[in-house]
């Protein structure tokens, strides 16, 4: 048998070793599992999405927060928490939101930032202003024709940092001092 060498993509290949490996490939992908169709007929369902890439992935996350801070800013609720801070700041506080929701939606980024305790002490954050962050959030989710089980789902993912971000009053904190250090009424 005569071996006619052929040049492919800086590769010598026989045609006789060509049609060797195309005959391996074959019977890799035939014989020795399931694939992917033969799965799907045998009624197996397709793994779901996740939360981030339902969202549309970064693109849609950072869509998300960008409209969802822009709401926030325009809100004279929160008028007090963007003074003082540089441009820069700014950016920065922005895309750690960003890989935050970004890594609770599942996604494949790392949240690099402080816990949320830290990062929003001294701030005394009230529930009124995180319900009306959650109803911004919620608007900015329906602007961008978010599906509603999404929503939920980021909204929940949401929900669970809130007890580490509102602050009691220092009224209500001072008065739990107070009633810890009195003696015990027997």
């Amino acid at each position: 048998m005569h071996m006619e060498l052929k040049k492919n993509r800086g590769w010598l290949v026989t045609q006789s070793a060509g049609l060797t490996l195309a005959v391996l490939v074959a019977l890799l992908l035939l014989l020795p599992g399931r694939s992917f169709a033969q799965g799907m007929a045998q009624g197996e369902k397709p793994k779901e999405k996740t939360l981030y890439e339902r969202l549309g992935g970064y693109d849609g996350i950072s869509a998300v927060v960008e409209d969802f801070l822009g709401a926030l800013g325009k809100d004279p609720m929160f008028a007090r928490f963007g003074p003082g801070r540089s441009e820069d700041s700014h950016h920065r506080a922005k895309q750690l939101i960003k890989d935050q929701i970004c890594w609770l939606t599942g996604g494949p980024c790392v949240y690099i930032g402080r816990d949320m305790a830290t990062a929003h002490q001294g701030l005394e954050i009230t529930q009124k202003e995180w319900d009306a962050s959650v109803q911004h959030l919620q608007a900015t989710l329906i602007k961008l024709k978010v599906g509603e089980k999404e929503q939920k789902e980021v909204l929940a993912a949401v929900d669970k940092l809130k007890a580490d971000i509102i602050e009691k009053p220092k009224k209500e904190a001072g008065k739990d001092k107070k009633e810890e250090m009195a003696p015990a009424k027997n």
